[in-house]
């Protein structure tokens, strides 16, 4: 087998095992994160997928952001790198509007409501992403993109049980649906950016690195969710006591 085989067999190995640490944790956060046991007993109601879509427009609003971060300051990477990058973050610019078009959806026509801070679980999300994006190996933030382009194989389920348990039609779910069929383009396409820039055992580590915390702190985010919907619940002091008054 000569180099190039063998470059590329490597390079599949690599894909494929970011794989299997994905599908690993996207089964542990299935399994053990309250939302989705939730979700699956019919515990949830449309003050929960309000808040949830207004906390996904927060952090969604800086994706294409950091994105276009790591093609400003890739200086010394590959052209195509770069303008992966900025395409990328074209492509993305403006997917936060599906969020927010999902919230009003639910919102009387008319009724003012004011979009909170983000909850701190979802600032360090964001925060994380603009520190990998403006730090370190520029090739890593791949790694958040590997596992938020594919990871509708792993919540559809969930989804649907969702839209059955809500009542809810498929123009009130245009984030999860039209991104669903943007980010199939896109999953393939952050392989094949994997496979061509990766060349070191350095750049296929902080790609995963990447994945695995990122997709961690995803995990968090979806506690923070839900433990501010059982303090909307309980009444207590919430940011988010505004949705008691329509919803």
């Amino acid at each position: 087998m000569n180099d190039i085989n063998v470059r590329s067999t490597h390079k599949q190995e690599q894909i494929a095992r970011l794989d299997r640490v994905a599908a690993g944790l996207w089964d542990e956060i299935l399994s053990t994160s309250p939302v989705f046991a939730a979700v699956d007993a019919g515990r949830v109601d449309r003050k929960f997928f309000a808040l949830y879509m207004l906390e996904t427009y927060q952090y969604t609003l800086h994706n294409a952001r950091n994105q276009a971060l790591v093609g400003v300051r890739t200086l010394s990477a590959r052209p195509q790198y770069v303008q992966f990058c900025f395409q990328h973050a074209a492509e993305e610019t403006g997917h936060e509007l599906m969020a927010l078009h999902d919230f009003k959806t639910l919102w009387p026509e008319g009724a003012s409501f004011e979009i909170p801070q983000p909850l701190v679980e979802t600032e360090v999300l964001i925060a994380y992403l603009y520190w990998i994006s403006a730090t370190g190996n520029p090739l890593q933030r791949m790694g958040y993109s590997f596992w938020a382009e594919s990871s509708y194989k792993y919540i559809m389920p969930k989804l649907r049980r969702l839209q059955e348990c809500l009542g809810l039609s498929r123009q009130q779910l245009t984030f999860f649906i039209a991104h669903s069929d943007i980010d199939a383009k896109h999953a393939e396409e952050i392989e094949r950016e994997l496979s061509q820039n990766c060349e070191t055992d350095a750049d296929w580590q902080a790609v995963e690195r990447v994945m695995t915390t990122s997709l961690r702190l995803t995990g968090r985010f979806l506690d923070g969710v839900w433990a501010e919907y059982q303090r909307l619940l309980a009444g207590a002091p919430s940011v988010y006591a505004f949705l008691n008054a329509h919803l």
